[in-house]
């Protein structure tokens, strides 16, 4: 009692084996990546040296490498700065950078590397190098 309308006649739901069926027809979904960073073109990067010394930071700028700056040291989760290749030559001109150790501070210079194997020099935090990074 209290029943109304034919059963017959309203929508069902997806079967069972018709769920299945479209999961399978679903293209997979890359991996999530974690422990990276893209930069603003969407090349992915990720930390391949934990620390590399000024000098050779600088001959992989001369060489034209990637210069961003990780201004506190997160790792990328707040984002970096992202030097244009004439901001690079600038930094190239002005020297090795110059690592500031402060008290409670980070300083370090590391090299990350994309997944097409070009890499990536990231000044993180108390790093000073040229007038672009203070």
């Amino acid at each position: 009692m209290g029943h109304t309308g034919d059963v017959s006649k309203r929508e069902r739901g997806q079967s069972f084996s018709e769920i299945v069926a479209g999961v399978r027809e679903r293209p997979s979904q890359p991996e999530p990546r974690t422990g990276g960073v893209a930069d603003p073109t969407g090349t992915y990067w990720r930390r391949s040296k934990a620390e590399i010394s000024p000098s050779h930071a600088l001959d992989l700028a001369s060489a034209g490498t990637a210069v961003a700056w990780d201004a506190c040291g997160c790792g990328g989760d707040c984002g970096f700065t992202w030097f244009t290749p004439d901001e690079v030559a600038h930094l190239v001109q002005s020297g090795p950078p110059v690592v500031r150790h402060k008290k409670g501070r980070l300083a370090n210079i590391s090299e990350w590397s994309s997944e097409d194997g070009r890499r990536l020099v990231v000044a993180e935090s108390e790093v000073r190098w040229g007038d672009l990074l203070a």
